[in-house]
């Protein structure tokens, strides 16, 4: 009985949410309600900066043609939402409305307006719409790459570019799903694209875009590691000598097995694999900073670059998105709400290619 009581409610939930999509709109042209509304928005990201990095100098110039502004966010899917309600307990369900979120995270992105976006959890259906809302707000030429994940899911990974900018020379969907090895039988996928900046006068300075989303269960780090071991292969393969920007919901925390994989602390992986593997660098988001909320306020969402020699040219990360700190994380409470469209925070980063 008890259990046939909670999924009465659990429905009744989700039919409210999909229900009050059309409605959110009316409650939102009160003029409390708008005034509420500035107060927060003010709030969004005042702690959040651009924050020079690297050993550029403050005022110097840099080329402008060969320097791109990338975006990574886990923007949750709609349908992942509706699965897992119990997770947003004490949130107003017209701030749980796809219709209410998409609003808020093109306003988010178009205040970013990134050159290239890399998006997770992107379900297949609101992918097409997103980027349209997104042509309208900035006036580039946008287009995409998308992979969806394995098997019944809705939601993939894709990567969105300014098609007046980019050239896009090449593309690969990576299934992180193999029936062959034990480790590999979960449905996440991981989506790699190269790159030419069409204005640059070296027409060699090409660079990959990678984004994933690995397993989110706490317990299968062993599973995340090979999903890292598996992408690891593909992506060196596809890369050749280009440099690469790698982005994600890793679901990893940064001293966790997967992540000390990426950045090369193999632990009992053999080298000899592969004599010549790929190192990232986690670029820093901010000390004491959260993406998510999984129990406590936690960074599992990352974006690095690769290092080492087998590139001819360098990625240099120029400015990066700081991360908001957890004690703002705590202050501004559950995400989704009023101004989030997520329960996962963007990532930001502009980097040079020289």
């Amino acid at each position: 009985m008890y259990k046939s009581l909670i999924r009465t409610i659990k429905h009744q939930a989700r039919s409210q949410i999909i229900g009050r999509s059309s409605s959110s709109q009316t409650k939102g042209a009160n003029g409390k309600r708008k005034q509420k509304g500035e107060q927060m928005d003010s709030r969004y990201d005042f702690n959040r900066r651009w924050t020079p990095v690297g050993d550029q100098p403050p005022g110097v110039d840099l080329p402008k043609l060969s320097t791109l502004k990338l975006v990574s966010y886990n923007i949750l899917a709609q349908d992942l939402l509706l699965e897992h309600l119990f997770l947003y307990v004490g949130i107003p369900q017209e701030f749980l409305t796809w219709r209410r979120r998409q609003q808020n995270l093109l306003r988010e992105l178009m205040k970013l307006n990134p050159d290239i976006l890399c998006l997770q959890e992107m379900q297949f259906d609101h992918l097409a719409p997103l980027v349209q809302g997104l042509r309208m707000g900035n006036g580039k030429k946008l287009a995409y790459v998308y992979k969806k994940k394995t098997g019944h899911r809705t939601d993939g990974c894709a990567i969105v570019y300014d098609s007046s900018k980019f050239e896009l020379l090449d593309q690969q969907a990576v299934e992180l799903h193999d029936q062959e090895v034990a480790l590999l039988n979960r449905e996440n996928v991981a989506l790699f694209a190269k790159f030419r900046f069409k204005k640059e006068p070296d027409e060699q300075k090409e660079f990959v875009v990678a984004t994933t989303h690995l397993l989110y269960n706490p317990k299968r780090s062993d599973v995340r590691c090979a999903q890292v071991g598996r992408m690891l292969e593909q992506l060196t393969s596809f890369s050749t000598d280009t440099p690469i920007i790698l982005t994600g919901d890793f679901n990893s925390q940064p001293d966790s097995s997967p992540i000390e994989l990426l950045i090369g602390k193999e632990g009992d992986v053999e080298p000899a694999a592969n004599p010549t593997p790929l190192r990232f660098e986690v670029l820093d988001p901010g000390e004491g900073t959260a993406s998510t909320y999984q129990d406590d306020w936690i960074t599992v969402d990352y974006i690095l670059r690769s290092l080492g020699s087998r590139s001819k040219h360098k990625l240099l990360p120029i400015s990066v998105y700081s991360l908001p700190s957890i004690n703002c994380c705590s202050r501004v409470g559950q995400i989704p709400n009023h101004y989030l469209g997520s329960d996962h925070y963007a990532l930001g980063a502009i980097f040079t290619v020289v």
